[in-house]
Parts: C-alpha cells; structure tokens; sequence
C-alpha cells in the first residue's frame, strides 16, 4: 500500500511540476511578447511604429474603389488587423462633422464608445473607439488625420486596442501633393442591379452619379444629395422612380471607412419639382438622410423628382 502512495504522490507531483512549467512558459512568452522589437511601417508620406507580430499585407493603389486601403497589417496569431487607409478629401468635406449620433442608433452593427483629439508632431489626430454590437469583445479603433489636403486613417481591428496608442504616439505624415481623386465612394441599389461610383467634380460621367456639393458627406451630420443622369452617361438613375418604400441603398464611402445604410421613406414620384431651376432642392443640416434627384419625366428635362431615403445603419466596409 506504501508503494502505491508513494507512486501516487510520484504521479502527482510530476503533474504539478508540467502544470508549473508550463506556466513559466506561458509567462515568458507573455514577457517577450511585450518586450518584442517593433517594426517600422513607411509608405510614401506615412510612417509608425508597430508590433512585429504584425505582418504586412500585399495591397495595392491602382483602384482605390476596390482596394479602399493602401496597406493592411495582419496579426496571424490573433483575430486582429490593420489598415492604413489614404483618400484626398473633397472640398466641403468638413472634420469637424465627422461623428454622427446615428452610428449609435439600433440598428447601427456599431457603437461609438470613446472619442478624443490628441496633438501629434503639431498635427490633430483624432482616435475613435467602436465596438462591435454582433460581438461586444471586437473593438474598432481609428485614428484619422487631416492633412495635404487628404484624409488619413489607420483602423485597427481586434479584441485589444492599445497598438493604437503606440501607433498614434510614433505617427508621422510628411508634407506632399497628393494627385486629386474625384471619386470618394460607391452607390449600390440591390433593386434596381446597380453599383455607381459617386463623384464630386461632374454629373456627366460614364457610370457615376454626382454629389451635391451643398449637402452633406456620409458620415456628417446632414443629408446627402445625389444626382444621375436617367437617359445618357450610363444612365444610372434611370429606373429611380421604381423604388417603393422600405427599398435599400448602400453607401460606400472610403472617407470613412464605413458602409451606410439608407432605406427609402418618400419615393420619387412623390416629389416633383417643376420649377427646380429657381427652387433648387434643399438639404437637412440636422437630419442624417439621402435624397437622389434625376430629371423627370423619363426621356425629358421637364422637371426633377426625388426619392428620399433615411439612414437606418453604419458598420465598418
């Protein structure tokens, strides 16, 4: 019996002695994870610090309407990445406006639980902070500058945060001239089967649409205004006034880095103005909708009607 204890007792500190080992590993793979060199990430006019854990993404900027980020930082031992994201803002596009109170509306996928503008090199940077409401542990942290007449953000996402503040702290944008893109976001209408790029220098574009310059950007407070041709350049309003309420329309809008939602409350036969020329179309300042105006009727300059649209939802492209 003696000999069955002690061959137990033999057992039972063996097992305690891997269980203890193996927390020494783990503790010092946790130090060294926290000790590790930092990589630095430098494209162009943009530069950071940033974990080595995380590896660079082949990425490239010859279509920004597909590939909406000119780098992605992928961390392969956790469900977290990076993107470092470059537009040129359009005129008009005000930072000030960017946080909307509809992002933390019901049926938003996001809620925005932190928001703070810091001072890097002389150079604002605001850093927001989002979680996930399909997922209360995934956060989305953002850090956005405004500069050469471009908008910045690098958007990190993952279940911890705090390489953002390391980021932020280390970011560097140089001065440069950046060439001017027109295209700052896409229009999908699952109706209707069709996907627009929105534009802000011309309504006369082969498959575009234009944005009012006197209304609102996505993601600012206000209502967006879009008009397309319904007969020639590509024609993408043309089927407008076959929306009925409750129909859905995405925004892309690679300014922010957000998909919006937009359901139609007014269809377009409901609002026909003939005397459009000198009782131009207003925007909502507080109100956070889409209208999209085309001539009216069908083949004909007679008059614009307009399909008004409510904002019902904001989650990350």
């Amino acid at each position: 019996m003696q000999i069955k204890y002690m061959i137990a007792i033999i057992v039972l500190l063996g097992v305690i002695s891997i269980y203890l080992g193996s927390l020494s590993c783990l503790d010092q793979e946790y130090t060294a994870f926290n000790k590790q060199d930092l990589n630095n990430f430098s494209k162009e006019e943009i530069s950071f610090k940033y974990p080595n854990v995380f590896k660079l993404e082949n990425s490239t900027t010859n279509n920004f309407t597909v590939n909406n980020y000119i780098s992605k930082l992928i961390n392969p031992y956790e469900n977290e990445f990076i993107t470092i994201n470059r537009q040129y803002n359009p005129p008009g596009h005000d930072p000030k406006n960017f946080i909307i109170e509809e992002w933390n509306g019901s049926e938003s996928k996001i809620d925005l639980i932190d928001n703070k503008k810091y001072t890097v090199k002389n150079t604002d940077v605001y850093d927001n902070t989002y979680k996930l409401k399909n997922d209360s542990s995934m956060l989305i942290r953002e850090l956005w500058v405004y500069k050469n007449n471009a908008v910045y953000s690098i958007i990190l996402t993952g279940k911890k945060s705090n390489t953002i503040d390391l980021i932020r702290d280390s970011l560097n944008i140089q001065f440069t001239s950046l060439k001017e893109k027109f295209i700052f976001a896409t229009l999908t209408i699952p109706k209707l089967d069709c996907k627009w790029d929105i534009r802000y220098d011309t309504v006369n574009a082969i498959n575009g649409v234009y944005h009012y310059n006197i209304s609102s950007y996505p993601g600012e407070k206000g209502t967006v205004g879009l008009l397309g041709h319904h007969v020639t350049y590509s024609a993408p309003f043309k089927k407008l006034d076959r929306l009925v309420k409750g129909d859905k329309v995405y925004i892309n809008d690679f300014l922010t880095q957000k998909k919006y939602t937009y359901e139609v409350e007014k269809v377009a036969t409901d609002d026909i103005k003939y005397d459009y020329e000198t009782n131009k179309i207003q925007f909502d300042k507080k109100s956070n909708g889409l209208i999209m105006g085309t001539c009216w009727p069908p083949g004909y300059t007679t008059a614009e009607c307009y399909c008004h649209c409510k904002l019902i939802s904001v989650e990350p492209i």
